[in-house]
């Protein structure tokens, strides 16, 4: 990976990290910013290079998994946001099984 890699793997880890946070409690959230939030995650884990997103998808996954059951246990499996954030916890495990 190089410098521009890590800014990029930085900058996701940064993102979903504050979100795993924002969800922790389940207090005060603010459930219109979920789809962009989501959005955002999403797309930045995709425009990472092949490299950068084989380095990190195992501890994005974790985090994703997180994202995911949080919003599951507070609005439903059926919600919106907590569907899309467990494709996007499939995608991260996807990345992982097709480097091992």
């Amino acid at each position: 990976m190089d410098a521009a890699d890590i800014k990029q793997v930085y900058g996701l880890a940064a993102r979903v990290g504050s979100l795993e946070g924002y969800l922790y409690t389940g207090e005060d959230i603010e459930t219109e910013y979920l789809p962009g939030w989501l959005g955002n995650i999403e797309r930045e884990f995709n425009e990472l290079s092949s490299d950068a997103r084989a380095a990190c998808a195992e501890a994005h996954h974790e985090v994703l998994r997180k994202v995911a059951a949080y919003l599951g246990k507070f609005y439903g499996a059926g919600d919106a946001n907590a569907v899309k954030a467990q494709g996007m916890v499939d995608v991260a495990k996807g990345a992982i099984d097709s480097e091992g």
